[in-house]
């Protein structure tokens, strides 16, 4: 079984796009966790050791999916003449 990448590529840039938007809003969930709370909870230091353990994973996994995504738009644009 053998899957033609001309028919998906497009489909799958858009998914590693969204994939890219979930983990800002994930960043975007951690970040509002771990904000510094007057009633106890984290202070400001150790929130913005979270804010930075968390971001610079996400960060690197959120640049190669938009590099992948980039690729695969290439990809489809460069065959979308094609038809077989």
């Amino acid at each position: 079984m053998d899957i033609d990448m001309k028919k998906h590529a497009r489909l799958a840039s858009l998914g590693a796009m969204a994939v890219a938007g979930a983990l800002v809003a994930l960043y975007a969930f951690v970040a509002w966790g771990s904000s510094p709370s007057p009633t106890g909870g984290m202070d400001g230091v150790h929130a913005a050791i979270a804010y930075i353990g968390a971001g610079i994973p996400i960060l690197a996994i959120i640049a190669v999916h938009v590099a992948y995504s980039r690729q695969l738009a290439a990809y489809a644009k460069e065959h979308a003449s094609d038809k077989g």
